[in-house]
């Protein structure tokens, strides 16, 4: 199989922070998708002006869909430009875009997986992040009846393009959840999952689209729906052994 990765990046609101680490995603030398959701007019246009800079492949998708469908959009037009393998980094600042590198070679020497950031939290991570995502990992455990999970609320991964795009069809939970729900999804596929140490930042002056009540909600929702599910997609997961 050729090996043809693509980087897309959602972005709501946050090209002042996607600025700063611009140049670096360039010095990867990979394609670029920029899927622009429905961010404020100044931002949406200092983004188009960023990824015109740097010839980064810019999509305008309005209103704001939340980032699991801006997410579907990037996933789309990626594999209609014929790439293989899509990563994924958020536009907040919070990932090591140094790592970059080591996802891809990760993903080339396992094309079948997802590689999949596992934090590594400094001094800066606030406590009720951390606390939420062990929680989150629990219940993923739980659904997927898997101990050596990688985290999976990470928005730094390489998704093989193919088969996500499939289970993407199936998702229910488009909000904050989508990292969740997807992962969840390919490992009931058989997609191998293969976690990838990455350092996650927390900029003093970073920008968060998480809306604590709204996406915690239907993230509890979530799992209640994963948690119904399970029994049956674990049984078709075995039966396919």
């Amino acid at each position: 199989m050729i090996y043809r990765p693509v980087i897309v990046i959602p972005c709501h609101n946050h090209s002042d922070a996607f600025e700063k680490f611009a140049p670096q995603v360039a010095v990867a030398n990979l394609p670029v998708i920029v899927v622009d959701d429905g961010s404020k007019p100044v931002m949406g246009r200092k983004l188009r002006r960023i990824c015109t800079q740097y010839d980064f492949k810019y999509i305008h998708n309005w209103p704001n869909v939340v980032k699991g469908r801006a997410m579907a959009i990037g996933f789309d037009a990626a594999l209609s430009a014929g790439y293989t393998h899509a990563l994924q980094i958020d536009a907040d600042g919070q990932h090591d875009v140094n790592d970059i590198e080591k996802f891809i070679n990760m993903s080339r020497a396992a094309p079948d997986a997802i590689i999949v950031g596992n934090p590594l939290y400094g001094a800066d991570a606030p406590r009720g992040r951390v606390v939420g995502r062990r929680i989150t990992n629990f219940w993923v455990m739980v659904e997927t009846w898997c101990r050596t999970m990688p985290d999976a609320m990470c928005g730094f991964r390489v998704y093989p393009l193919n088969e996500t795009v499939r289970q993407m069809r199936r998702l229910r939970f488009f909000r904050m959840g989508f990292d969740i729900e997807i992962l969840v999804r390919l490992y009931w596929a058989r997609v191998p999952v293969v976690g990838c140490n990455t350092r996650v930042i927390y900029p003093a002056d970073g920008i968060s689209n998480f809306k604590m009540i709204v996406d915690n909600f239907h993230i509890s929702l979530m799992h209640i729906y994963l948690c119904i599910m399970m029994p049956i997609k674990m049984i078709l997961r075995w039966c396919k052994k």
